[in-house]
């Protein structure tokens, strides 16, 4: 998992958009600007007091519901309470 991210960062490290674009990720379209927080990952988790609605916020592997709502961005922590990844639904 560790790896994925790392190279999805690393693949938009190297793009050149020339305006912000909701960008197509491995899971669908961004449908939440997940896109836009990217900068956050491995900031404290009090980050995400500030992140709009509507969110989730979980540890990895944590149990969550499996409703969809693809404006929803969801906040990925590790167990130190670091935020990890940002992904629509």
């Amino acid at each position: 998992m560790r790896a994925m991210i790392l190279a999805t960062l690393m693949v938009a490290g190297c793009s050149t958009a020339q305006a912000p674009q909701r960008q197509a990720t491995a899971s669908g379209p961004d449908t939440c600007n997940a896109a836009a927080y990217q900068n956050l990952i491995g900031q404290d988790a009090v980050v995400d007091l500030s992140l709009p609605e509507p969110k989730r916020t979980y540890r990895l592997g944590d149990p969550v519901t499996t409703d969809y709502m693809a404006n929803r961005l969801n906040v990925q922590l590790d167990d130190t309470d670091t935020i990890v990844a940002f992904t629509c639904g």
